[in-house]
């Protein structure tokens, strides 16, 4: 009888649940499942005889109806039991399933974010580097020496799935002394950094679009303007702000039309930081102040 239902189990565990119940051919499934059961009934039917017959053959025999019954209860068991371990167990595999692939599309979305950010960044910095070159500064050698360093961060560092957060404040700084060497000297521009920046770690180029809006839109050429940008770091907490003058009223001004730039930053924080960051942006069409604060 052990061996009969062993059989029945895995007759329908391996071969009856994946050819026709998880295929939704129901009307298969159900007649291959009492076929079965029939043969298994059969069975049971001969052994018991031949085993009364010749080795038990003193006591009394029931007839062939009541072998056949003697199985239905064990039968029900084996496939109840069968059918709830496999049903179980593709339930698991479809979630494991599910899971890698939105890991894979979560993956594949911010790969594509990023990629966009380093072409965003790079056309406004060579605008820059043109325009000291049409003055005829003298910052312009210097300007490219800056921006190899920022391309080699870009291209090298910024693989990576995360960075010292030391590096990418090395990084903003560079951006800012390379903003500095185009605008005139009566725009105040202040950064400071406070806490132990070495120890913690971030996704690269996830601060930038925040300091690059602020010099397109916060700086003048012909009155007093200022930026100021402000990091610290307190027990695996992330404060950054980034307040400016509103001079070049523009769409990356509105949070709920921001440009390129701010749009990607603020889908990656969706994607890496969820519940676990804030952002206001607030505009009073004098001051345009950015907080952001990550816990890790």
């Amino acid at each position: 009888m052990m061996v009969l239902m062993a059989g029945y189990f895995y007759f329908n565990f391996l071969f009856l649940i994946p050819r026709f119940l998880l295929q939704k051919k129901l009307v298969n499934y159900v007649i291959l499942l009492f076929t079965g059961l029939l043969i298994i009934s059969s069975l049971n039917v001969i052994y018991c005889f031949i085993v009364h017959a010749y080795f038990i053959p003193n006591i009394h025999h029931h007839g062939a109806l009541h072998y056949a019954f003697m199985t239905i209860y064990p039968a029900i068991l084996a496939f109840g039991l069968s059918t709830s371990l496999r049903i179980t167990d593709e339930w698991f595999k479809n979630e494991r399933q599910k899971k890698e692939m939105e890991n894979e599309k979560l993956t594949s979305e911010l790969a594509f974010l990023k990629s966009q950010v380093n072409p965003h960044f790079l056309f406004n910095i060579l605008n820059n580097i043109c325009s000291l070159a049409r003055k005829k500064s003298d910052d312009t050698e210097n300007a490219i020496i800056k921006l190899s360093q920022l391309m080699r961060y870009m291209l090298f560092e910024s693989k990576d799935e995360k960075v010292s957060l030391e590096k990418e404040v090395e990084y903003l700084q560079n951006y800012i002394e390379l903003q500095k060497m185009r605008i005139s000297g009566k725009v105040e521009i202040n950064f400071t950094v406070e806490g132990p920046v070495g120890q913690l770690m971030i996704e690269p180029m996830l601060l930038i679009a925040f300091v690059e809006n602020a010099f397109k839109h916060g700086i003048s050429y012909i009155g007093d303007s200022g930026i100021d940008i402000f990091l610290k770091v307190t027990h695996q907490e992330l404060n950054f702000s980034v307040e400016n003058n509103i001079i070049n009223k523009g769409v990356e001004n509105i949070p709920s039309e921001t440009g390129v730039g701010l749009k990607n930053v603020l889908r990656r924080l969706e994607l890496l930081y969820p519940d676990k960051h804030t952002i206001s942006i607030n505009d009073n069409n004098l001051k345009y102040r950015v907080l952001l604060n990550i816990k890790f």
